[in-house]
């Protein structure tokens, strides 16, 4: 009998762990989340060109995990633009702090004089006071949002 138990305990020892262990990975991307990026090794879901300067990158994140990562805030703008939002969250980083930040809230600077991995030439900032710094700066203009999905258009600028 007290084989018969060691074995019970080490198979509900064994349970536990496959539980825990499964239950770690469906967690860890929500939408309430912004994407996981290995910069220098993932790749742009648009272009699918390494993904290497941060304050660039971009994401979007569904309810159930899925994520969709980009090198240039421009190629997410678009792709958003072509498909919709579709319950995803947006996320983009502040182009100063390189911060996460929700990129429904974001101020955007749209400037051919700004050099981004793409060339769309967009950035993002959680302030609208420093992104009409820099667009003062770069001769850009500053939309939100909404804006961005309605006005900007790609303008000549890289592909």
């Amino acid at each position: 009998m007290t084989t018969r138990l060691l074995r019970l305990l080490g198979l509900l020892a064994l349970l536990a762990l496959v539980a825990t262990t499964l239950s770690g990975c469906g967690g860890e991307a929500r939408a309430d989340r912004p994407p996981k990026i290995t910069y220098g090794v993932d790749t742009c879901s648009r272009c699918h060109m390494i993904i290497s300067e941060e304050k660039h990158a971009a994401g979007l994140v569904a309810e159930d995990g899925q994520e969709w990562v980009f090198d240039d805030t421009g190629e997410m703008i678009m792709t958003v633009q072509e498909e919709g939002l579709n319950e995803r969250r947006v996320w983009v980083h502040d182009f100063d702090s390189v911060e996460w930040i929700d990129g429904t809230t974001a101020f955007y600077v749209d400037s051919h004089d700004l050099m981004t991995p793409m060339g769309m030439g967009v950035v993002a900032f959680s302030s609208k006071d420093a992104a009409e710094k820099l667009a003062a700066e770069k001769s850009g203009t500053v939309r939100d949002w909404e804006a961005m999905l309605v006005e900007w258009e790609m303008h000549g600028h890289g592909h």
